[in-house]
């Protein structure tokens, strides 16, 4: 599969090929870039903060607001790398 929509039990699919059953209104509707949105690819530093995140359960957005939070909740060391730290060679 090389695109969402392909997935045939995810929800993108539904809305792409109008086989969705809706139980309730839509909140929000979504216009037809929707379907580009789910399908880019996002890029590699991305990817990895958002893995340290899951992994790390380490908090996630801007820098100042992940600071304030990790200091609030005792989760500074999740903001650093794994392991000992490099030693600095001048």
């Amino acid at each position: 599969m090389k695109r969402a929509e392909e997935w045939i039990y995810g929800s993108l699919a539904e809305r792409v090929f109008n086989i969705r059953t809706m139980l309730d209104e839509t909140y929000i509707e979504l216009d037809n870039r929707w379907k580009d949105e789910v399908n880019m690819t996002i890029p590699q530093k991305e990817l990895n903060k958002i893995r340290n995140s899951v992994n790390r359960q380490a908090p996630l957005g801007e820098e100042s607001w992940q600071l304030e939070t990790a200091i609030k909740y005792g989760l500074l060391s999740t903001l650093n790398e794994r392991g000992r730290p490099k030693k600095d060679r001048h």
